[in-house]
């Protein structure tokens, strides 16, 4: 029998697919090189979105933004995290790159796995500085930061108070809705 054979797309791949309109009716984005489908956003989760991505832009302030939902492009990847805190630029021609990334955030009802998995990898490969998942159900925040070698090094877990995130303070509570 013949072993079946996967293809792994590439990010130019798959900017020709979505500009083909091939995916127009389905929510996906690109993890290594797979089309993957995107978990439908509950009530919850988009509303902790929405008012985390406002508070971090005023944490992060002026020549920052929070993007909600939208994609960054890394090596073999294009995935929409549900905050990427980037230098505030024209990005109408691209998505933002990793180096031009401070901060991404992931919240979680049922994609923990994937989050904390795949996910931070993927991140960490990238050098993307600081990741935060954002367990609902567990209410607590994930910090991972200190990437060596395209590994996060330091893995902090915190339920309440303050999180340094390089220079800047952010408030857990604001990032859980308490």
């Amino acid at each position: 029998m013949t072993p079946l054979m996967l293809h792994r797309w590439t990010v130019e791949d798959y900017h020709r697919i979505v500009e083909a309109g091939v995916l127009a009716d389905h929510h996906c984005e690109l993890i290594r090189g797979d089309i993957v489908e995107m978990a439908p956003e509950g009530p919850l989760h988009a509303h902790r979105c929405e008012m985390a991505a406002r508070y971090l832009e005023q944490c992060f302030g002026k020549g920052w933004w929070a993007r909600q939902g939208k994609p960054i492009t890394l090596a073999d990847s294009e995935p929409e995290p549900d905050i990427a805190v980037v230098q505030q630029q024209d990005y109408s021609d691209r998505h933002p790159f990793s180096t031009e990334i401070a901060l991404v955030v992931e919240y979680a009802s049922t994609t923990q796995a994937k989050d904390m998995g795949v996910k931070q990898e993927m991140y960490a490969e990238a050098a993307i500085p600081h990741y935060l998942v954002v367990d609902l159900k567990a209410r607590e925040v994930i910090h991972y930061f200190n990437c060596v070698n395209n590994q996060y090094t330091s893995k902090q877990t915190v339920s309440d108070g303050m999180l340094r995130v390089g220079q800047i303070q952010v408030d857990v509570s604001q990032l859980l809705g308490q």
